[in-house]
């Protein structure tokens, strides 16, 4: 809450003289309470896109890698580009999925935050102002950063399970 209240500040970044400052006007402000706008779609957020996440990227994985051999012997592993591509699909589609939860996160998060009750209370009154898209305000841009983003942590992911395994022993006989 502390970044998103310094980024939307009327008075521009400045209004703010540090962290510590923020901080102490926040609390003066709005107590404790003020710490924690907008958990709530947060969490729920976090735990979404991750689930959606390691679920997409693990079924297009299996999808590029194709069928173990006849004999048993695993399929191969990734090549850094496939990984890349597999974890920035399921980027993208986490992204679109989740775009609702993170509009309410971001106007909960922001400086007028306070004036929703609720979650709900914050949805109902955006989609009142705006109509149901403006849940979706910003997902374009928003899947472009996630594709790349998740892409890059898949893709490193995969090559440091391959080098962890090298250098320790596979304790698994799948990839």
């Amino acid at each position: 809450a502390i970044k998103m209240i310094h980024d939307q500040s009327p008075r521009g970044p400045r209004q703010y003289e540090g962290l510590v400052h923020c901080v102490a006007c926040i609390w003066r402000a709005e107590g404790v309470a003020g710490y924690f706008q907008g958990v709530g779609p947060a969490v729920t957020k976090g735990a979404a896109t991750n689930a959606i996440r390691f679920l997409g990227f693990g079924q297009l994985k299996r999808l590029a890698q194709g069928p173990a051999g006849a004999d048993g012997t695993p399929p191969p592993p990734l090549a850094t580009w496939q990984a890349m591509l597999c974890g920035g699909i399921a980027g993208a589609v986490s992204a679109v999925a989740t775009q609702p939860i993170d509009t309410v996160k971001a106007n909960m998060m922001g400086i007028d935050g306070g004036r929703y009750r609720s979650a709900f209370h914050c949805t109902a009154e955006l989609v009142r102002a705006g109509g149901l898209r403006v849940l979706m305000n910003g997902v374009g841009p928003r899947v472009c950063r996630v594709f790349i983003e998740v892409g890059l942590q898949f893709s490193l992911y995969e090559y440091v399970g391959r080098a962890l395994d090298r250098a320790f022993g596979s304790s698994s006989k799948t990839n």
